[in-house]
Parts: C-alpha cells; sequence; structure tokens
C-alpha cells in the first residue's frame, strides 16, 4: 500500500487559484445553459400536451396511437431533463467545494455571488453551442475534484450529442405545435 502524501502549502494555494479561476469561466456557463434547458424541458412538456390534445380531439386519432407518438416524442425531453438535472447539480459545485475546501469558503461565495448577480443568460441556440465549452470544463472539474462530484454525463461525448440533438428538436417541436393550433382553428 502507498502512503497517502500531505499536499504542500503551495499546492493547496495551487489549486485554489485553479478552483477559484474555474469557477469563474464555468458557473456563468452553466447558469445559463441550465435557464436554457429548463425553458426548453418546460415548453416540450407543454408541446407534448398539446400534440396529444390536438391528436385526440381535433385529429380523431385513437388513445393508443397518441400516447404512442407522446411516448416517442418524449424521449428528447427526458434526455433535456436529464442535463437539466445535472446542470442544476452542477450549479452545486462551488457548496461541494466549500465543504472540501475549508480556507476558501469566503472567496468562493463573493465569486458566486458575483457571478449569479451578473445574470448571464444564453439562448437556446447558443446554449447547444455552448455544451462543448462545459465539456472542456467539466472535465477540468473532474480532473481537480475527483470522485467528489458527479458530472460524467456532462463529459460523455455521446450524452452532450443527444443534449444537443434534443435541444435542437423542440424549435422543431414548436413548428410542429404551431402547425396543429393553427389546423385547429381552421
Amino acid at each position: 500500500m502507498m502512503a497517502e502524501t500531505v499536499p504542500t502549502e503551495t499546492e493547496i494555494v495551487e489549486r485554489k487559484g485553479a478552483l477559484l479561476g474555474l469557477f469563474d469561466r464555468m458557473l456563468p456557463i452553466v447558469d445559463g445553459i441550465a435557464d436554457s434547458f429548463r425553458f426548453a424541458t418546460l415548453l416540450g412538456l407543454a408541446l407534448v400536451i398539446w400534440v396529444c390534445v390536438w391528436m385526440l380531439y381535433f385529429g380523431g386519432f385513437e388513445l393508443t396511437t397518441a400516447l404512442l407518438v407522446a411516448v416517442i416524442i418524449i424521449l428528447p425531453i427526458l434526455v433535456l431533463l436529464r442535463f437539466w438535472l445535472g446542470l442544476e447539480d452542477l450549479k452545486k459545485l462551488p457548496q461541494t467545494v466549500e465543504s472540501l475546501v475549508s480556507d476558501a469558503r469566503g472567496e468562493v461565495r463573493e465569486r458566486v455571488a458575483g457571478i449569479r448577480a451578473s445574470e448571464q443568460k444564453l439562448g437556446l441556440i447558443s446554449s447547444a453551442g455552448k455544451l462543448w465549452e462545459l465539456r472542456s470544463l467539466a472535465d477540468e472539474a473532474r480532473q481537480l475534484l475527483g470522485s467528489y462530484v458527479n458530472i460524467g454525463s456532462l463529459v460523455n461525448p455521446v450524452s452532450l450529442v443527444l443534449g444537443f440533438l434534443s435541444l435542437l428538436f423542440i424549435p422543431g417541436l414548436a413548428l410542429a405545435g404551431l402547425a396543429l393550433a393553427v389546423l385547429a382553428l381552421f
């Protein structure tokens, strides 16, 4: 068995600086993407309900057909929900680090407060592009923090592709919902 080495004071200061720099770069992106994913998820759920209502009441489809279509179109929304929940957990990263690194408490709180006060919001399409930037930052956080944070799904390229495609699915679903609304009115 290898003996566990205790980090030196300079290593602690370097890690602390790296974590604070990581927070400065990552939290605004995570906050903006999480808001976009929440909006896309809720919009997608509303559109699924609308498509089912249209199929049952205006389209004359059977219940099983409407449910089958709902199950198919809800799959990308479930991917978005998974990302949203993962991003919300990632937003709690400062609290996790704060419990791990007691001497950085004040600085972490100040930086998080400053970042949240800036309220940088991203659009739906720009959030999809920011996923790739988030992947590299999340990978860096995973290297710094090890097993203390569960961000593997946000670093996985296959999950990122599914999240990107799911985000692109929502505008198409919105257009289909709009077309169904026009058909219902006329």
